[in-house]
């Protein structure tokens, strides 16, 4: 017998439920893989090769000059990330930009690495036994990859640029907000942020960042899902009042809980939010 029995106005209940949540849903287009240029980079500071998804606005003209987007996940998010990319273009909400997606091309080896390469400090809390590679691949994202793109593409280098990540991807992108070395980006878009990691190491990387500087000249969208847990929730108003408390003069932040959402679908829409905000500033 199951634990739990639904009746007829239960399941009338859900379903209405359901078409509510899926009402407010917009569909999300995507790009097709003809919209990308697949390309291979190898990386002397990780010592591995990453696989590039890079999308081109519409009416690219090589004569001028772009903003850059990156965005982390790449091999599960190029094709919903580009499409909401060249949404928000089209209908003006934000400047034409070159939008480039770091993967690793291997669905097989993508968890692994990416808890190498997102992750700040080396712990057994995660099973998988690489992590604890974020400096090597920030180093590897600011002089590897960007210099690769500015050489190649018609981004525009008197622009600082912008990171996007969710979950880890959301952990290293605080991670890239607090360092201070040939730091290519200016905008910091982290969806759901996994701020526990390692007994929260990352306010450890927050305060010291702060003891040795007076000002943090970027601009941070930051969300979190309504339907997190208690300790994500907490963690991320913690970080949120920290860095409120830090008055820096040039820092820009925007933060949002987002209500019915959840960790797996706070991505999408931080995403399109944070660029509106972020490119518009």
């Amino acid at each position: 017998m199951p634990k739990y029995l639904y009746t007829p106005t239960s399941l009338v209940s859900l379903l209405l439920f359901g078409l509510l949540v899926c009402s407010s849903c917009k569909k999300r287009p995507t790009l097709d893989d003809e919209d990308f240029q697949f390309f291979t980079l190898y990386s002397q500071a990780v010592q591995d090769e990453y696989k590039l998804y890079l999308s081109l606005p519409p009416d690219y003209d090589s004569n001028k000059t772009y903003p850059l987007v990156v965005g982390l996940d790449g091999d599960n998010e190029y094709q919903a990330v580009g499409g909401l990319i060249h949404q928000l273009i089209k209908n003006n909400e934000i400047p034409p930009v070159i939008f480039v997606a770091v993967g690793y091309g291997s669905q097989s080896m993508n968890d692994k690495k990416r808890n190498r390469d997102y992750t700040p400090t080396l712990t057994t809390e995660v099973e998988e036994d690489s992590t604890g590679g974020a400096a090597q691949f920030y180093t590897f994202l600011s002089t590897e990859l960007y210099p690769y793109l500015k050489t190649n593409y018609a981004v525009d280098s008197t622009i600082q640029q912008t990171l996007l990540g969710h979950s880890y991807g959301g952990l290293f992108t605080y991670f890239a907000l607090f360092e201070t070395q040939n730091n290519p980006f200016h905008n910091f878009i982290a969806a759901g942020s996994s701020f526990w990691y390692d007994s929260g190491v990352i306010f450890e990387y927050e305060s010291n960042y702060n003891s040795s500087n007076t000002d943090l000249n970027k601009t941070l969208y930051s969300t979190m899902g309504g339907l997190e847990g208690l300790s994500m929730l907490a963690s991320f108003a913690e970080m949120n009042e920290r860095l409120k408390s830090r008055n820096y003069a040039s820092f820009n932040m925007q933060t949002k809980l987002l209500d019915n959402y959840g960790h797996s679908r706070s991505d999408y829409i931080s995403f399109e939010q944070g660029l509106i905000y972020a490119l518009n500033q």
